[in-house]
């Protein structure tokens, strides 16, 4: 049996608990090659963003008192100018979140787009390195990556979340497969991946939010005593009169990005294994209850028992009564995969 062969089933064969462990694994070892080109893109994405709702931040700072104002008056003594004045504070409110996640998500896929190929090459034990991938990030796919992830997603988040979940869990593998040459469709082949494996995608995503929102509240908690400023001078970072804009840029860094950041990696970290094991098993053939029966074979070691036979065709009425022996090494299988379920040999002659 091949090396490569090998490779592929043991690939398939990690059970979620193993993929999750391997990721944590491939974070720990590769955080600091990827945490410069994540901070790098996170500084930008957070200077940008800043220079872009300065103004809307400082409109935003002085109306927050007149609608603090408002929420505590009697109901009954609301004016329709109140009304119109809650609205265009809301209006504000939503524009400022969404410049600010758009300029945050469009430099994150980037930085995820780089280290994508790279984990999946490193964790499939190809020689490569993190600037050969760098090279050859940037092709006329990356556009789709970055309109997902970089436009779609910030508007569902804001959405009640569900459009931004979905697009995750269909499409999420696309920041592995847009470079890939041999495949002509990347969002087709990001999809086909991800089906069945929604709810381990999406449960990856919010098992790692819940995880850096506990971290950065602890973390909020602890640096709110060695950062903290009165009102007064807060406020004078965004009067066009006295704007500071290191000032307000270092304090979206320390108090707000800090955590993000340094944890940014981990995302794309868990999904490689995911994304590898997934991709071997279609190599192999395990689609569906065939490769799923296949596998539970191999796990036990069946013969070519006339019992085997029987029990297969028993469990699935659908399938060719007949099977299919490896001539390689005698195991059965129901029906004819790519490659032995066993022994791994490749079955691709006519038999």
């Amino acid at each position: 049996m091949s090396e490569d062969n090998q490779d592929l089933i043991r690939f398939a064969n990690k059970r979620f608990s193993q993929v999750l462990s391997d990721g944590l694994i491939l974070f720990a070892k590769n955080w600091v090659r990827l945490i410069l080109p994540f901070a790098l893109f996170s500084l930008i994405s957070i200077v940008i963003s800043n220079f872009l709702v300065a103004d809307l931040n400082w409109q935003y700072i002085q109306m927050t008192p007149t609608v603090d104002a408002i929420y505590i008056k009697d109901p009954s003594l609301i004016t329709e100018a109140d009304l119109n004045l809650l609205l265009e504070y809301l209006v504000l409110t939503y524009i400022i979140n969404i410049l600010t996640s758009i300029s945050g998500a469009i430099f994150t896929a980037l930085a995820m787009s780089i280290a994508g190929t790279y984990l999946y090459r490193y964790y499939a034990n190809y020689n490569d390195n993190l600037k050969d991938r760098f090279k050859g990030s940037f092709n006329k796919n990356l556009f789709i990556v970055l309109l997902l992830f970089g436009i779609f997603v910030p508007f569902g988040t804001l959405l009640l979340f569900i459009p931004s979940i979905i697009i995750f869990g269909f499409y999420i593998f696309i920041f592995f497969t847009y470079r890939e040459k041999s495949i002509e469709k990347p969002l087709r082949e990001a999809r086909t991946l991800s089906r069945g494996n929604f709810w381990k995608i999406v449960g990856i995503f919010i098992l790692i939010s819940i995880m850096i929102s506990i971290i950065n509240f602890g973390y909020q908690f602890l640096v709110s005593y060695a950062w903290n400023f009165d009102s007064a001078t807060y406020t004078s970072w965004f009067n066009p009169n006295t704007r500071n804009f290191l000032m307000i840029i270092l304090d979206d860094i320390i108090y707000y990005q800090m955590i993000n950041t340094i944890f940014s990696p981990l995302f794309i970290c868990i999904l490689t294994p995911l994304y590898t094991s997934i991709r071997a098993k279609r190599e192999l053939g395990y689609t569906h209850q065939k490769g799923y029966r296949a596998m539970q074979q191999r796990y036990a070691q069946m013969t070519r028992s006339s019992s085997i036979n029987q029990q297969f065709s028993q469990g699935d009425s659908n399938q060719d009564e007949q099977g299919f022996y490896c001539p390689f090494c005698g195991f059965y299988m129901p029906t004819k995969l790519k490659y032995c379920g066993n022994c791994g040999e490749p079955l691709n002659f006519e038999s």
